[in-house]
């Protein structure tokens, strides 16, 4: 009988396995369908201060995340289910406050038949990339700092100059007025005055939220209880312009981890943009749903005039604003804080109304 090429090898595979598996700097492991772990390199076995024969035959969740039951959107059942090779970014904060990032790659193991008795885990340190991004993020930050600072300037100066004109009126009425009839002229100055320091106050206030450097401090979130927190911030707004808000979501819950505060400003943002676009009225849908790969969408939409596509390209923008009274920082900074948590928003193209959508990766925490 002829050998074939893998049967010519003079190079002792079986002999050497083990020793290529113990030297992957990854986590590597096989579980069956029961959550067993039936076979486990050293690196894997390390992180628990184990030995490899110490981890064999107990359930994955319970030796590695100390539960009492599968993780949540656990991704070995993902992939048992479907067959699919699954990726998922998971992460958690130590004991000093310091971030670590994870990417769990699961793949099927089949048997003659097809059938799929058991399902590599593969579990990679992503830390230094997503540090490494995280600086990109801040160095492309700092530069347009730069690039806006003369903008910001102009934006400041313009209700500058607007109170000291209504400040030197004021002036000139006190000096002229000698009976009532001048109270009319002085309030309509100060409304105006007032209107400006606001106006003032916003630029200033966005323009530090834009360039504020501050880490995140995720926790694993349903991103659901986030929608509702943000909607009770907005209610009484909301109530008094008669738009009605719609929220869908499903059964389970939608995991991802997330800063919540951070997170909340990103809906309030999105929200507040809706309600500026819509009539007395409006309706606002947002929808929250997870994937079968974990990914965490949301979308908020509205049934407004939507966004022309000559503006669509520019809508983030530091200082671009289709608003009159817009600073132009408000969707710039929703796109910050949703990269920083490693996801991505988009405005969805549509010939009506405005949907802005966003992808989170997912909180699962199997690892």
């Amino acid at each position: 009988m002829k050998k074939t090429g893998r049967e010519n090898s003079d190079f002792p595979v079986q002999e050497y396995f083990q020793g290529v598996i113990d030297g992957l700097t990854d986590d590597l492991k096989i579980v069956d369908r029961d959550y067993r772990v039936l076979y486990v390199n050293r690196t894997a076995a390390r992180r628990l201060f184990k030995e490899p024969e110490q981890v064999l035959g107990h359930k994955c969740y319970e030796v590695f995340n100390h539960f009492d039951r599968p993780c949540p959107y656990c991704t070995t059942q993902k992939t048992f289910e479907t067959g699919e090779t699954l990726h998922t970014e998971f992460g958690y904060t130590d004991t000093e406050g310091d971030p670590y990032f994870f990417l769990l790659t699961t793949y099927p193991l089949r048997d003659p038949r097809g059938e799929i008795p058991y399902v590599v885990e593969i579990t990679r340190d992503v830390t230094q990339e997503k540090r490494l991004e995280q600086e990109v993020i801040r160095s492309r930050t700092l530069k347009a700092i730069g690039q806006f600072a003369a903008e910001l300037a102009h934006e400041v100066r313009n209700p500058l100059n607007a109170i000291s004109f209504q400040m030197a009126l004021l002036r000139k009425i006190k000096e002229t007025c000698t009976d009532t009839a001048c109270v009319g002229q002085i309030s309509e100055a100060l409304e105006i005055v007032n209107e400006e320091i606001a106006r003032l106050t916003k630029i200033t206030e966005d323009f530090l939220t834009f360039t504020r450097q501050e880490s995140l401090r995720p926790v694993l979130a349903d991103v659901r209880e986030v929608v509702e927190t943000a909607l009770d911030l907005l209610r009484g707004d909301l109530d008094e312009r008669g738009i009605k808000v719609t929220v869908e979501t499903g059964e389970d819950p939608c995991m991802a981890r997330i800063d919540r505060d951070r997170f909340r400003q990103v809906l309030v943002n999105l929200i507040r943009n809706a309600m500026d676009a819509l009539p007395e009225g409006g309706q606002i849908r947002i929808s929250v749903i997870q994937e079968g790969d974990g990914t965490c969408v949301l979308s908020v939409s509205d049934n407004g005039p939507g966004i022309p596509k000559s503006l669509a390209r520019k809508i983030f923008d530091p200082f671009f604003s289709g608003k009159p009274k817009g600073t132009g920082l408000g969707l710039s900074i929703v796109k910050n804080i949703v990269e920083a948590h490693g996801g991505a928003i988009a405005l969805v193209p549509s010939t009506s109304g405005t949907t802005f959508r966003i992808t989170l990766p997912g909180g699962n925490k199997n690892a």
